[in-house]
């Protein structure tokens, strides 16, 4: 079977999908979102690394984020997501968004919006919801925030699962408290770490031990880490949430063929593949399966290996975990390779 096929056809896991940057620009015409604003939301595309900046990419948001800002159109825009996995052949999806308030939706609307199309997408895909803090935000509107996903997530325990640490990492900081408060209430934990050189931030995440993290960039001394936080990192065996195109796109990795995931693959550390935003990215989780085999010399029963142990990081139940490995064994019976 050749690659792209197979990576089309595999069922595929994703852990690391920001809801408003997973937009396509079919689902943004739905959203009359104008096409000039279309094109700005994915100029990265068609830029030549050395254009791009990590600042760049987070502007990217605001067009999706002015097209989404009312209840019905972000249940619609999460139904076209969730669709758009789908057709991808995406059997499990996590997707995260930071709650937030417009003229006429309060956060509360926002969330229950989400959780309502997730709820109407569930005879096709399981989908799991993570609530992000993010970065840029103080200290008293993140505690009020981590207040609200709690309380949501005790309303919704069986789609709201965790919490993530997002947004740009050039401002803010890491308050561990903050994120121990979730753990203690029933949620799980994943953190965006090292996406820029920041030794003493990655060591304090590392040393909290999140379930998973996102990007993981400058952890290894090769790529702006250090031997310490390596060597902590190894300890720790977290799974990391990596994202090709993402960190080519913005500029965290130089390219496919060094990017720091060869580390990972060398040291037999746990990683998933995932796409980020890809709609900012001009990506799905096939691509970047692909490009997986094309840079970084893996086969197609790694790929089969990869997405199987994925499952394990999932924040999914048992019993769902069960059924997703099923899926798996089943399909690599029939599809001889």
């Amino acid at each position: 079977m050749e690659t792209e096929n197979f990576c089309k056809r595999l069922p595929k896991i994703e852990l690391h999908a920001h809801l408003n940057g997973s937009l396509s620009a079919a689902s943004l015409q739905k959203l009359n979102c104008l096409p000039k604003d279309i094109v700005k939301y994915q100029k990265l595309i068609n830029l030549l690394p050395t254009e791009k900046s990590l600042e760049e990419c987070f502007s990217m948001f605001k067009m999706a984020h002015d097209a989404v800002n009312n209840k019905q159109s972000v249940y619609l825009a999460t139904k076209y997501v969730i669709e758009d996995f789908y057709n991808d052949n995406v059997v499990y999806l996590e997707l995260r968004t930071t709650p937030r308030s417009e003229e006429n939706m309060t956060k509360v609307d926002y969330i229950e919006s989400v959780v309502k199309a997730i709820q109407d997408c569930k005879e096709s895909i399981t989908v799991k919801l993570l609530l992000s803090i993010d970065r840029r935000h103080d200290l008293k509107a993140s505690e009020q925030n981590m207040e609200l996903i709690i309380n949501m997530k005790n309303q919704y325990p069986h789609i709201i699962k965790g919490v993530d640490f997002s947004g740009s990492p050039l401002v803010g900081s890491f308050n561990s408290n903050l994120f121990k408060q979730a753990i203690d209430n029933g949620l799980l934990v994943t953190l965006h770490c090292g996406e820029v050189k920041n030794v003493e931030e990655i060591k304090q995440i590392l040393q909290f031990r999140p379930n998973r993290i996102g990007h993981g960039t400058c952890i290894h001394p090769n790529y702006g880490g250090s031997e310490e936080i390596w060597e902590l990192y190894c300890t720790t065996n977290i799974p990391l949430e990596c994202c090709l195109t993402s960190n080519v796109v913005c500029g965290t990795a130089k390219n496919y063929e060094t990017h720091h995931l060869q580390e990972w693959i060398k040291n037999a550390l746990p990683f998933t593949l995932s796409t980020d935003d890809k709609g900012v990215f001009g990506t799905n989780l096939s691509k970047e399966l692909r490009l997986a085999v094309q840079h970084l010399n893996l086969t197609h029963e790694d790929l089969w290996k990869i997405t199987f142990d994925s499952i394990n990081y999932t924040f999914a139940t048992e019993e769902e975990k069960t059924i997703l490995k099923r899926i798996l064994q089943e399909w690599k019976l029939t599809n001889h390779f």
